[in-house]
Formats: C-alpha cells, sequence, structure tokens
C-alpha cells in the first residue's frame, strides 16, 4: 500500500517538465492579435439599359356585346304549330323560324276580300240607280230625293269599298305574322316556348333571340386625363362629331398577343360626372366566331412610337414607400439605390423616363444581394434577355411594344 506514493513522488518531476512543453506554444499564442477576414463582396449580374426603338400603348378592359341582338316574339295571337330551326343553329336572312296556326287568319283575309266585293256591287248598283234617278229628274218624271238617296248610297259604297280594302291589308300583314323569319344571317339561342303553347300579343310572347355573329362591339371606359391624350389634337370627323377612326386591338383572357384587329365606332358625346369616364366602342371582325358575347376583353390603343427609350426588365425594378428603384452599380462597383419614373410596360421589359442613363449598369439579378453603399462582384449579362415576360393589365395602364 505504500508503494504508489513512493512511485508518484519519483514521476512528478517528470511529469512538470511535459506539462510546461505543451503550455509553451499556447501561452505563445495568447500574446498575437486577432486578424478579421471579411467576407467577399456579393455577387450580382448587371447590364445596361436596353435603348431602341418601342410603340406605346394605352390598354383598357371591355365588354365583348352584340352588334345586333332582336327578340323573336309573338305578334298575333294564335297556337304555336312548329319552330322551324334547331337550337343554337346558325340561320341565313329569310330563314323560317316559326309558325303559328295560319287558318284564321287565312280566313279572316278571305272574309275583307268577299266584303270588298260586297262593297264594290253596291258601288255599281248605286252609280247605275242614281244615274236612273238623274234622267228621270230631268224629265219630270222622277224626284229629288231619289237622286239624293242614291248619292249617299254611292259615297258610302266608296267608303265601304276603302274600308274593306284597309281590312285586306291588315288581315294580309297578321297572316304574315303568322310565319317568323330571321331578320338577318346570326346564330339562334335555345326556344323559349314549345309548340302547342298559344301565343300572342296579350301578354308579348318572347319565342327566342337571333344574335348576328360576323361581327362584335367591345364597349370600354376611359378617364378624362386618358381621353385628352388618346385624343391629342386629332379632330373628330367631319361636321357629324364621329369620333377618330383610331385602330384598336383586342385579346381575350388566354390569348398574350393582341391578335384581333379593329377600331373605334362611337364615343358617348358627354363625359359621366358621377364616374368621370367616357364611354367608347369599338368594333372587330368575328369571323372565327371566338369573340363571344358577353366575355371581358382587353384593349390596345396605339399611341406613338419613340425611337430611343431606355428598357430595362421587369425583375430589375424595385419598390419602396417613395416609389421605385433600380440598383446602379457605380466606378468604384458599389451599390446605389436609384429612383426611377418608369413608363409603358410590354413582355417583361419596362419604359424608364426618368433616372437612369444609357451606360449605367443595372442589377438584372441578384438585387436582394445588393445593399446600398456596399460593394459588389458584378458580372455581366446580355440584357437582350429579361426573361419571362409580363404584360400589364388593367384599366388606362400604358404598355409598350419594342418596334421591329
Amino acid at each position: 500500500m505504500t508503494r504508489h506514493p513512493i512511485v508518484f513522488q519519483v514521476l512528478r518531476p517528470a511529469f512538470l517538465i511535459l506539462l510546461s512543453a505543451l503550455a509553451l506554444p499556447v501561452l505563445a499564442g495568447c500574446d498575437s492579435r486577432n486578424a478579421f477576414v471579411p467576407p467577399p463582396p456579393p455577387k450580382v449580374t448587371v447590364a445596361p439599359p436596353r435603348v431602341g426603338p418601342v410603340v406605346e400603348y394605352m390598354e383598357f378592359t371591355g365588354t365583348i356585346a352584340p352588334v345586333e341582338s332582336v327578340d323573336i316574339t309573338a305578334r298575333v295571337t294564335g297556337v304555336l304549330r312548329s319552330a322551324q330551326f334547331r337550337d343554337g343553329s346558325m340561320v341565313r336572312k329569310g330563314d323560317p323560324l316559326f309558325l303559328i296556326e295560319p287558318e284564321p287568319f287565312q280566313a279572316a283575309l278571305q272574309r275583307a276580300e268577299a266584303e270588298l266585293e260586297v262593297q264594290r256591287a253596291s258601288l255599281d248598283r248605286a252609280e247605275t240607280e242614281l244615274a236612273r234617278s238623274r234622267k228621270l229628274l230631268s224629265e219630270k218624271a222622277g224626284s229629288e230625293a231619289d237622286v239624293v238617296r242614291w248619292q249617299q248610297q254611292r259615297d258610302s259604297s266608296k267608303a265601304g269599298i276603302s274600308r274593306a280594302s284597309a281590312q285586306i291589308e291588315t288581315a294580309r300583314i297578321d297572316l304574315g305574322y303568322t310565319r317568323i323569319v330571321a331578320p338577318f344571317d346570326g346564330q339562334m339561342t335555345r326556344r323559349l316556348v314549345d309548340p302547342g303553347n298559344v301565343v300572342g300579343p296579350g301578354a308579348v310572347t318572347k319565342l327566342a333571340t337571333i344574335v348576328r355573329r360576323d361581327q362584335v362591339h367591345v364597349y370600354f371606359s376611359i378617364n378624362e386625363r386618358d381621353l385628352l391624350r388618346l385624343m391629342g389634337d386629332k379632330p373628330r370627323n367631319g361636321k357629324n362629331g364621329t369620333p377618330p377612326e383610331l385602330p384598336l386591338e383586342l385579346a381575350l383572357a388566354d390569348e398574350d398577343a393582341f391578335p384581333h384587329a379593329g377600331k373605334l365606332e362611337y364615343a358617348d358625346p358627354t363625359v359621366d360626372p358621377s364616374t368621370g369616364t367616357l364611354l367608347l366602342r369599338g368594333i372587330f371582325p368575328n369571323t372565327g366566331g371566338r369573340l363571344v358575347p358577353g366575355l371581358y376583353a382587353r384593349i390596345r390603343v396605339a399611341m406613338g412610337r419613340r425611337d430611343a427609350a431606355l428598357l430595362v426588365p421587369e425583375r430589375a425594378l424595385g419598390q419602396d414607400q417613395s416609389g421605385s428603384y433600380v440598383m446602379v452599380i457605380n466606378a468604384q462597383n458599389v451599390a446605389e439605390q436609384r429612383p426611377v419614373k418608369l413608363g409603358a410596360l410590354h413582355e417583361g421589359w419596362r419604359v424608364v423616363e426618368k433616372g437612369l442613363e444609357a451606360g449605367d449598369r443595372v442589377v438584372v439579378n441578384g438585387m436582394q444581394r445588393a445593399r446600398p453603399g456596399s460593394p459588389v462582384d458584378p458580372v455581366a449579362a446580355d440584357a437582350a434577355a429579361p426573361g419571362a415576360g409580363q404584360g400589364g393589365k388593367g384599366d388606362g395602364k400604358p404598355a409598350a411594344k419594342p418596334a421591329g
């Protein structure tokens, strides 16, 4: 039991020498200063603004409406005998649509024609008797009363002929109303009354509706400021006050481009004081039938051409409480936040009206890594590839298209 303390006393000097040797480097390190190595500046992709001609547009949202739409109604009372079209079918002008039983109206026509013959026979007899009475009166063999009576009979027969002729015309019109035909080329809706029902003018009976499909109207509104900008110095046409024939372009909700071309056809004569807007109407051909009345559509109006506009990708823009800005890298590779005034938008490119120069290096990728006043590592990019297009939408918002 006494051997362990003796061994510890023998080995203790060697132990202390070993610990001193290990501690010397540590103590030497404590005397040196710690050196901070800053991180490398973040990489960002930069490109100069694109300079080129653009066509500026103004966009609106409108509603498609038919050029012509007519409710087909029964104009005479009778039993609906047949519907002579398929629901939703296309019809031509003059095609038969409905038939109301014609027999009562044919009988009324025959009755009016018979009445005309009666009145004509009465007129012939009255004229014959009037001539005979006048001869007898001249020979002192007849009375003047007979002459007056046959004159009255003659005049009455003439009036009866006029009345019977009018009744014939009315009967023919009513008989024509029993055969309802298409007033123009168009598409029929479903029929609203089945054959066998009594229809008639006592309570106006709507049988169906026909809609013209070869052309459509598009209605949209424009505020006062955009109206003045749109019209500019363009006078109204002639003395009739019609609006200038401005070309319009239309796109549906699933169309990125504006493939439908039309023109401005009508403008309300006054601005609505309750909304501060003016109602406009364009007309568009509808050859393929894709423009369905009731759909919403985007309308684009060309405002003019700019030959040297500055454009940046939409993704290069930032927004804060003071407005829009871009990050510009200066000659010392330090990021600067530059406020800009924006213009038109088309397919991912935004026109910059103010705040940029053609030679500025704009951050187009990695803007979240570029802090104002901090250095960055700029990498040049191809400014001609802004990425996915982002077309502008909304009433009265301008849009631009690079002019090709």
